[in-house]
């Protein structure tokens, strides 16, 4: 799975866990799961959550890959990386 850490300020906190396509996003002392092992090749326009905030920007499987855009929160120390990410492979 390849994510891109879509970077907004905020003095919120979230953060993610991976565990083969499942991502645990917590925020706020809340936790969802989002499970995309079954997600077949093609984007997925909605992503439901419990959350009061959607951290899943986009989704899509192209050639069995799977990309997802995660929403994360950078305050004003962020970092260059933070501020300007590169997708990564977890």
């Amino acid at each position: 799975m390849k994510i891109f850490l879509s970077p907004q300020r905020s003095d919120r906190k979230i953060e993610y866990k991976f565990e083969k396509e499942k991502i645990t996003v917590t925020t706020d002392n809340m936790s969802d799961t989002f499970d995309f092992s079954s997600m077949p090749d093609g984007i997925m326009y909605e992503v439901e959550t419990i959350l009061d905030i959607n951290p899943i920007i986009s989704a899509k499987r192209l050639e069995g890959v799977l990309y997802v855009e995660l929403l994360n929160f950078i305050d004003e120390n962020a970092t260059e990386e933070e501020k300007f990410p590169n997708w990564q492979e977890v």
